[in-house]
């Protein structure tokens, strides 16, 4: 996805290299994590009246700009689950109205209940044709 942070992408990649000694224990994994998660928290708490302070305090370089990535990301997610359900809504909306429209009913009959019909109709009409008249 284009919005996941960097952060998130080296780790999936140290987790997946090809030497299984070089990937992070559960432990390192544990302690990633939860420290992403603790700085969002924080960087959250701080912000929650709108006055958006960018910088959480007790923490390295690397957390702050890993944290500041995953706010983004988190932010860009929302943003695209709300498009996304507005666009469903419009579908939705759009899908409705064409559903219900009164022509529907009678354009979209099987094409061999029509042709049936019109054979039905024309044997009628000819029946007798073929009856000749004598003097």
């Amino acid at each position: 996805m284009k919005s996941t942070p960097n952060c998130y992408i080296d780790l999936n990649e140290k987790c997946w290299d090809s030497n299984p000694s070089n990937r992070p224990t559960i432990m390192m994994l544990v302690n990633t994590i939860s420290e992403w998660i603790e700085c969002i928290n924080e960087y959250y708490r701080l912000n929650r009246n709108g006055n958006y302070q960018f910088r959480v305090h007790a923490i390295n370089n690397q957390l702050t700009n890993d944290m500041f990535e995953l706010v983004v990301a988190d932010k860009t997610s929302v943003q695209e689950q709300v498009n996304t359900s507005i666009m469903q809504s419009h579908l939705q909306a759009n899908t409705s109205i064409m559903q219900s429209h009164s022509q529907v009913y009678y354009t979209s009959r099987k094409l061999t209940e029509i042709l049936v019909q019109e054979y039905s109709v024309q044997e009628e009409s000819t029946q007798g044709y073929d009856c000749a008249i004598e003097d």
